[in-house]
């Protein structure tokens, strides 16, 4: 493969395996506190699109300023899911030590719920906004890089790094890590679980709301979308570890790089396949993945 073909595609591969990791930090933060699998991880991203977009056409506010507005919508609706469906469930299952089977099952009927009410509502059309941003480009040497995708890219880390900042340097922080570590200890102590998992799970919805903002910039927004990212998503989180924050980065840049670079070998519409080839090698060698399990 000659240099000019193969560096283009390393650069491609990192940008997107970053936006890959960056939309799967909030299920790798639900699993790592909840030990849940949020399978309405991908419905929680059509919501925020959708959102996102009908705000720039009613009000003409462009997603990057409207992200405090759908952040905090979302961490509504995520601590409002909780709150009230998941947490019952949850609580009956407290002694399970396996993932509660009734809790899991829930997510994906608000997984197909959520996705149908997109289609119902909206219809199955693919939408896209035009800004300054979406329509420019970085150009590193001669190769030409959407600007929206190098925003998303460095977006990605930016919240990673504030994710682990909340996690070890606030007061809440603490709390959600020893939840995670032992929640009957921290109830014990006079921690209030179910505020916690609340709490977790509205700061997961808001995580991946912001991705939503920055894939707006650059991708088209549907009922269907939801099922891209969430499936990549789960893959993400399992190759870096379940829970773990560094290792959704991690994972993210590897799946970025082998579809990006094994795109060069085989055709493009099968190249999202070596994908689930590295997953199910990862499952077999390392199942705790990378950085092993339960790293919040």
């Amino acid at each position: 493969m000659a240099v000019d073909t193969l560096v283009p595609a390393i650069i491609h591969g990192l940008i997107i395996g970053g936006i890959y990791g960056g939309v799967a930090l909030g299920l790798s933060l639900i699993f790592g506190v909840l030990r849940l699998t949020n399978f309405a991880h991908g419905s929680v991203i059509v919501v925020a699109a959708f959102a996102y977009y009908w705000i720039f056409m009613l009000f003409g506010i462009d997603p990057y300023i409207a992200l405090p507005i759908v952040t905090a919508l979302m961490f509504g609706l995520g601590y409002l899911l909780q709150a009230t469906l998941l947490n019952k469930l949850l609580q009956r299952e407290r002694s399970s030590v396996s993932d509660p089977i009734s809790a899991l099952l829930l997510t994906v009927g608000l997984w197909v719920t959520l996705d149908n009410l997109a289609l119902m509502v909206f219809g199955p059309n693919t939408r896209t906004i035009n800004t300054f941003i979406s329509e420019s480009n970085i150009t590193l040497g001669s190769i030409v890089v959407q600007t929206p995708k190098v925003i998303a890219f460095i977006g990605s880390f930016v919240v990673a790094g504030g994710l682990v900042w909340l996690l070890n340097k606030t007061e809440i922080g603490r709390l959600i890590r020893s939840v995670s570590q032992n929640r009957d200890a921290a109830s014990l102590c006079g921690v209030n679980v179910r505020r916690v998992y609340s709490i977790t799970f509205g700061l997961g919805c808001a995580v991946v709301s912001i991705s939503a903002a920055f894939l707006m910039q650059f991708y088209y927004v549907s009922p269907s979308m939801g099922a891209v990212f969430g499936i990549k998503s789960f893959l993400v989180v399992v190759l870096g570890g379940l829970g773990s924050v560094p290792g959704a980065l991690l994972a993210g840049l590897i799946f970025g790089l082998v579809e990006s670079v094994g795109g060069q070998f085989i055709a493009a519409s099968s190249a999202s396949m070596l994908s689930f080839v590295l997953f199910i090698v990862v499952l077999l060698i390392r199942p705790n993945g990378l950085f092993g399990r339960f790293r919040v």
